[in-house]
């Protein structure tokens, strides 16, 4: 009798981690190769299949350079597995750049949104299409509504969806807000 019960609850904790992975037995991760790093996320990387928030202070929240270098590293691997989408607000995007920091360009589908609402929008599409790997959308802030859409459209198709926050220039900062990231 104890041999069926444990059976059972095997079958249910498997289930329970289904659940937790969005649905996915094999959740998958990007390890950024430092264990101190690793080791603060449970699949000892950055969790695939979701979204995360990437930002900075002062100066650079306006210009983003930082917390964009930052994404395009860690999203590297990704985007040789398939198409990256960029949505931007500022034709500033630099491709040469990212290509030295080991991000194939020739990869990368640019889009310039008009807004921060039509930038999520479009995110929220990319992500869930067929054969992107990753979407990279430059927006102010990200509602728990936005956020959940975007987990969602993850969660469609795979994808790893990447925020850069970044402030319209010479725009005051909001006060933080709650999110709905993986990963902040």
């Amino acid at each position: 009798m104890s041999g069926f019960r444990d059976e059972r609850l095997a079958v249910l904790k498997a289930k329970i981690a289904t659940l937790e992975a969005g649905g996915r037995a094999d959740s998958e991760s990007l390890p950024f190769g430092d264990p101190r790093i690793d080791s603060c996320f449970l699949g000892d990387g950055l969790p695939l299949g979701c979204w995360h928030e990437f930002g900075a202070e002062g100066m650079e929240a306006e210009t983003a350079a930082c917390p964009a270098a930052f994404a395009a590293l860690v999203a590297a691997p990704l985007a040789r597995r398939g198409e990256a989408v960029w949505i931007l607000r500022r034709d500033d995007l630099f491709a040469p750049g990212l290509v030295g920091l080991g991000f194939p360009a020739e990869r990368l589908i640019q889009v310039c949104a008009r807004d921060e609402d039509e930038a999520l929008a479009v995110a929220e599409d990319a992500l869930a299409t067929p054969g992107v790997a990753a979407v990279f959308a430059e927006v102010e802030a990200v509602s728990l509504t936005a956020g959940r859409r975007l987990q969602l459209a993850c969660e469609k198709r795979g994808a790893t969806g990447f925020v850069i926050r970044r402030r319209p220039y010479g725009g005051k900062a909001r006060g933080a807000t709650g999110s709905a990231a993986a990963s902040r």
